[in-house]
């Protein structure tokens, strides 16, 4: 982001909105967009959940509390965060065994191998929250901006996959890699270039060259007339 600032400023461009697709959706993407204050359109992760069937969180508070009817309306306490095998870092949010051990939901809510409930949540929920927040109050132009951020992007990674030798890098290093994407794309820039380059169609050249020769051919036709009337009349 910050080489793409430093382009645009080069050529007296702000940076406007930013569309990406949910690949890009990281907590420290987020993160960074919102502390720079960039206008961003990007989906959540599939693995998002804005809110938890059955419970309720308490911001105030740092807390779950379980509102299932016929439940014991548990409370999940935060006990920390710690990162999984993935290396994310979550929150994580666990009843007590005396809360959910003989509450009527167990089987259904969490099963019979464990006598607790618990929720994890990433560090970046609030984040996650907000963007959905985001896309939910405006259905109608986030549609368009995902509708704006294919018809931009895919043409180009087809054509750069497809067409440019972009489907695999047969280089060693970053730098000669570094020249194999920077040769497809000045490649794929001249191709779309000469689109711009005003060219006179073949078909009106024959159509002028024709009408050309048919005024030339009416006027030698006269010219003749005139010549065979002219020596008739002098013998």
């Amino acid at each position: 982001m910050e080489l793409t600032k430093e382009n645009l400023e080069e050529n007296n461009l702000e940076l406007g909105k930013v569309l990406a697709d949910a690949g890009y959706s990281s907590g420290e993407a987020l993160s960074y967009l919102d502390k720079n204050n960039i206008n961003a359109w990007m989906p959540n992760f599939g693995q998002y959940v804005p809110e938890r069937e059955g419970f309720v969180f308490n911001k105030a508070e740092n807390y779950y509390q379980c509102t299932k009817e016929g439940g014991n309306q548990a409370k999940l306490l935060f006990k920390g965060e710690k990162s999984d095998s993935k290396g994310y870092t979550k929150r994580t949010y666990r009843s007590s065994e005396s809360d959910c051990k003989k509450c009527p939901l167990r089987e259904q809510c969490y099963g019979m191998k464990t006598n607790f409930k618990k929720i994890d949540d990433s560090i970046h929920k609030e984040l996650y929250d907000k963007m959905h927040q985001k896309l939910t109050q405006n259905p109608e132009y986030a549609k368009r901006m995902v509708k704006v951020r294919s018809k931009t992007v895919e043409p180009v990674l087809g054509t750069l996959i497809n067409f440019l030798n972009m489907k695999r890098i047969n280089t060693r290093g970053i730098q000669q890699a570094n020249k194999h994407v920077l040769m497809a794309a000045m490649t794929y820039k001249l191709k779309k270039y000469l689109k711009f380059i005003a060219k006179k169609p073949k078909s009106l050249a024959q159509v002028v060259s024709i009408n050309q020769g048919k005024v030339n051919t009416s006027l030698k036709v006269t010219f003749l007339k005139l010549k065979r009337t002219f020596l008739c009349l002098l013998f």
